[in-house]
């Protein structure tokens, strides 16, 4: 049989301020602009999770739909959704908790929760209308990985 993507989409809510903390306001003006500003700013996420397998010969169904609702709920949306990204987020790849470094975080929450044979392959965020961050498999480096199979290196 053939593999299969099967792709979810989510919503959540948070804000962050994007600043360096080593460096002074003129830096951080010229780099984030006014998302460098002290109070914040927030918005309203989509996360797209693709995963892929072959279709269970029983179900025909890459992996429980509802199964894959609870691993993101319970790993990216509810410590994420509502909160400042600021505070929630590990940071262990840039200081500002861009939505790089948001995809980056996700992945990490993620991958090691989809049960093999189902692959996680893409994860999507859209920040605003103009902005949209993918993060697939393939462009993943292995070799400083913890688990060869898809982990981000921190």
């Amino acid at each position: 049989m053939r593999v299969v993507e099967l792709t979810r989409r989510y919503h959540f809510n948070a804000g962050h301020r994007l600043f360096h903390p080593d460096r002074d306001d003129d830096w951080n003006w010229r780099v984030f602009g006014k998302c460098s500003y002290a109070s914040g700013h927030g918005h309203n996420y989509k996360l797209e999770v693709v995963v892929s397998g072959t279709p269970d010969p029983e179900t025909g169904r890459v992996m429980r739909i509802e199964e894959l609702d609870a691993i993101v709920d319970e790993h990216v949306i509810e410590p994420i959704d509502h909160r400042n990204l600021n505070d929630v987020l590990e940071l262990t790849d840039g200081p500002a908790p861009t939505t790089e470094v948001l995809i980056l975080e996700a992945w990490r929450r993620l991958v090691d929760h989809i049960a093999a044979p189902v692959v996680l392959e893409t994860l999507r965020i859209t920040e605003t209308e103009k902005n949209l961050f993918e993060l697939h498999r393939r462009q993943l480096n292995r070799s400083r990985s913890t688990r060869s199979r898809d982990r981000p290196s921190r």
